[in-house]
């Protein structure tokens, strides 16, 4: 018995070997992104307190165990369904023409027979972004990859996620960012996502870096110690900018917005002078007959794409007026003008189906139905986020005015030209990373006020539970 003991941790550590081996035989990219999820595993709590630090890791293995089992029950679909789990199985819409077009450039360049077509779409200008030259490189060296490609986003994804989290945690404290690191962990629909064949992953990531670096740039610190900073606000938006049309000035607007909403904040004198300003430009849009007509030329712009998402196929939902949607027309064909009144009723429509649709009343399929724990979750988060927004300024203006503004061009962007309830639900998920972080932050806020109330009236019914949230 004792002669065999010392044997057992050899064994082990030789069948271990064995089946890495195995899996590496079979799939080497799945074997690299198990390898940097472990080192995002251990590094993300470093300089964490040790009681953070093990309910942080704990989170993180959850996350990551679900995330494969997401991955291994597709592969045993794509099985059960005799598909080629070498071309990922049960792929639709978005993710099959990604990994086709991925598949197809492959070929090419490994000089695998192929046809015209082949050529045809991977040289197509439709669709080309970054990401979709990652992914390609990566069948080339790794050969078919598209689960392994599932985890390696995952890993991306929270990667993205951990940035938040980490600069939420300086800025508000442990509980809000903790919070909202749930959030963006299992939120189903950011799930979904994070295992996707899509570049929301690394959208994320980019978006994560130049927002947490420029709020780091922009705190008070020696000028030699910019310099990361500086350097990590242009990688995130390196990263972005090839990743969908407009990501770049979009990110960059909402940087400018952010920094803007701080420095008019900074003393009372300076709201004062920005309030005017606001005055003075809605008296110009009102009274400056050319400023109107930029302005009513840029909303036309806009509402020919929504009108245009109007008549795609899926559930739509209408902003303009019902006269514009009586001839199915693309944006470029669409010659329609907005009045100042029709443009005005426009803005107003966008702007609140933004937030509440779909409303549980047009529920109009079986997806949308299991999309309406979602909806409310939502609704949650828009109605805390006003309470975050006043406490975080409070702890850290900088960083709120900056998750702000990061907000407030993307959602402008959406809520102008978005027509169609699926491509609404998908696009708004970008925001949700940074709403929940401003809602963690509300839901802090309000849970103390009620326990002050409590207090109050009850001095002796305090809830010790709650101690932390002041943290």
């Amino acid at each position: 018995m004792s002669s065999t003991a010392p044997r057992t941790p050899y064994l082990l550590s030789v069948a271990a070997g064995l089946v890495l081996g195995g899996i590496y035989t079979l799939a080497p990219l799945m074997v690299w992104a198990l390898v940097a999820a472990a080192v995002v595993w251990r590094r993300a709590g470093r300089g964490l307190p040790e009681s953070e630090r093990r309910v942080l890791a704990m989170t993180l293995a959850i996350a990551f165990a679900l995330r494969l089992l997401a991955i291994g029950a597709l592969v045993v679909a794509g099985a059960v369904r005799h598909a080629d789990p070498s071309l990922g199985a049960l792929l639709t819409g978005d993710e099959a023409y990604v990994l086709s077009r991925a598949l197809r450039l492959r070929d090419i360049l490994l000089g695998v027979a192929v046809s015209k077509f082949d050529y045809f779409i991977v040289f197509d200008e439709y669709g080309r972004n970054s990401y979709l030259s990652v992914l390609s490189w990566l069948q080339v060296v790794f050969g078919p990859t598209p689960y392994a490609m599932r985890m390696l986003n995952a890993v991306i994804f929270t990667g993205g996620s951990l940035l938040l989290f980490r600069e939420a945690r300086r800025a508000f404290g442990w509980l809000p960012a903790y919070l909202a690191l749930l959030v963006m962990l299992f939120y189903p629909t950011l799930f979904v996502w994070s295992i996707s064949l899509l570049k929301e992953p690394l959208y994320l990531l980019g978006t994560s870096l130049a927002l947490v670096s420029a709020i780091r740039l922009l705190q008070p610190r020696p000028w030699r110690e910019r310099v990361w900073p500086a350097l990590g606000v242009a990688a995130g938006l390196a990263i972005i900018a090839d990743l969908r049309p407009g990501a770049l000035a979009v990110a960059t607007s909402g940087l400018v917005v952010g920094v803007a909403l701080r420095e008019a904040t900074r003393t009372a004198v300076r709201v004062a002078l920005a309030a005017t300003l606001l005055v003075a430009a809605a008296a110009a849009l009102v009274l400056v007959p050319s400023v109107q007509r930029r302005t009513i030329a840029a909303l036309t712009s806009a509402a020919k794409q929504q009108a245009g998402h109007v008549f795609t196929v899926g559930h739509a939902y209408k902003t303009l007026d019902d006269g514009f949607y009586m001839t199915p027309q693309t944006p470029l064909t669409n010659n329609m003008t907005l009045t100042p009144d029709q443009a005005a009723r426009y803005v107003v429509r966008s702007f609140v189906s933004f937030v509440v649709v779909p409303l549980p009343w047009q529920i109009a399929s079986m997806r949308e139905l299991a999309y309406l724990p979602e909806q409310f979750a939502w609704y949650v988060m828009v109605g805390l986020a006003p309470f975050g927004i006043r406490r975080g300024w409070r702890r850290d203006p900088i960083a709120t005015a900056l998750l702000v503004g990061y907000i407030l061009p993307t959602a402008a962007a959406l809520a102008l030209t978005n027509g169609n309830v699926g491509t609404m639900v998908r696009l708004r998920g970008v925001l949700i990373p940074y709403l929940a972080v401003l809602a963690a932050v509300g839901c802090c806020d309000v849970l103390e006020a009620l326990t002050s109330r409590r207090e109050a009236r009850d001095p002796g019914s305090s809830l010790a539970g709650l101690e932390g949230v002041r943290s």
